[in-house]
């Protein structure tokens, strides 16, 4: 997509994460400006607009990052490898090129069972939760909102464990 000299609207929205909607009407306030070479539509009468508009199309608002905390028990025989395992087995079978799971692996200290703490980035939570079930043996979890994501992170790692990352983006 790096060196496509003309874009079609899936492209522009999914390189600047904007809506298909929201690329067209920018497309149509640009074709009444810029000239044919710029700004086309193809045989199929889709539009094609060319590399050199893409500042056009800069988002004028920041989106927000969107976070949700999950936290979940594991089966006791699960090592901390096992369940990195399992979470990148998880990562490779959702389709959500934006999916990104950050988590900490505590074991408990009544019984040491390992527990994950993770703050998820996701469009396809249903998805996501009948995949972990799938994979994860007697999985129970707690989902909740993040109100404050720097005091959620400071919670998960307050044994001193790493936030582990996983992203979908980062295998492509």
């Amino acid at each position: 997509m790096g060196n496509k000299e003309y874009l079609t609207v899936a492209e522009i929205g999914k390189k600047n994460g904007m809506t298909s909607r929201n690329v067209r009407r920018i497309i149509r306030e640009l074709a009444e400006t810029k000239n044919d070479s710029l700004v086309r539509k193809n045989k199929l009468d889709q539009w094609e607009v060319h590399h050199l508009l893409m500042p056009k199309f800069k988002r004028k608002r920041k989106a927000k990052e969107v976070y949700f905390a999950l936290s979940f028990k594991t089966y006791k025989g699960y090592s901390p490898e096992d369940i990195e395992l399992i979470l990148k087995n998880v990562l490779d079978r959702i389709d959500d090129p934006n999916l990104e799971i950050n988590y900490t692996i505590e074991l408990r200290k009544a019984n040491g069972q390992p527990h994950v703490h993770s703050y998820i980035r996701t469009s396809r939570k249903r998805t996501l939760y009948q995949t972990l079930e799938l994979l994860f043996a007697n999985l129970s979890y707690y989902e909740s909102k993040i109100f404050d994501l720097e005091g959620w992170k400071q919670y998960i790692t307050k044994d001193g464990s790493q936030i582990n990352k996983l992203r979908k983006d980062e295998d492509i």
